[in-house]
């Protein structure tokens, strides 16, 4: 009897394509750490920064849209570069992908780590190597869900995107009405004139502003096992 290991074809909806796309960027990260970033390096123009990345971001993600209708690949990136490109171009495209994934996941479970620790043991938050353990709990936990197939991350997904989301809108409805009347700068075009970059500056402010789009492309890698894969993985990723 021959035991199959293979994706789980047509598991995921619309639905939970959509939110992994939306988790894959991981919004409270981006808030808690770019966003610090990109306004300490170039100021008010980060507004710009986001929106000109945006728009290259979109493009991208059309790009990507039309790959996974002609042929949906799991590998996404990796199979597709090397299809077109050659077998060494789609080594080095898939290589620093998980080279990339490993970095962020390590770095992503400090954060997790320091909020954990100041939830339940603040005496602790300064502590290295508490951090360093809750840290370990947290990737740990994350690995035993991911091997649990599919279904399983995207009920995990969806559950700590929704909760996630509703903190975030809490936060900017409470700071809009608290700042509403004293903005630390009133809005202007300059902020999103493009004459107001020095090359230097955009340049500075677009590998910026990537990391807030980092992460939307998981919804290709997961286009063979959505339903009906090449509509609903490029409808996820549009939405994404």
């Amino acid at each position: 009897m021959t035991e199959h290991h293979g994706l789980a074809k047509n598991t995921l909806g619309g639905f939970e394509s959509i939110v992994m796309g939306i988790a894959g960027t991981a919004p409270a990260f981006s808030v808690a750490v770019t966003t610090a970033t990109i306004v300490s390096t170039v100021g008010v123009l980060s507004v710009g920064s986001v929106l000109y990345c945006g728009l290259i971001m979109f493009g991208i993600t059309l790009a990507f849209i039309h790959l996974s209708k002609i042929t949906p690949n799991a590998g996404a990136a990796y199979a597709w570069v090397g299809h077109v490109f050659g077998a060494s171009w789609g080594f080095f495209a898939g290589w620093g992908l998980l080279i990339a994934s490993v970095f962020f996941m390590v770095s992503a479970t400090i954060p997790a780590a320091s909020s954990t620790l100041l939830l339940i043991a603040p005496q602790y938050v300064e502590n290295t190597e508490a951090i360093a353990g809750v840290a370990a709990i947290w990737l740990s936990l994350i690995t035993l869900i991911v091997t649990r197939g599919i279904k399983h991350s995207s009920y995990v997904q969806i559950t700590f995107t929704i909760f996630e989301t509703a903190i975030l809108i809490a936060l900017i409805v409470g700071g809009l009405i608290h700042y509403w009347d004293a903005p630390a700068h009133l809005p202007s075009i300059i902020w999103f004139s493009p004459f107001s970059f020095s090359p230097q500056l955009f340049a500075t402010g677009a590998l910026t502003a990537i990391f807030f789009f980092w992460g939307w492309d998981v919804t290709m890698n997961l286009s063979e096992e959505s339903k009906s894969n090449a509509s609903q993985a490029s409808g996820a990723a549009s939405t994404g």
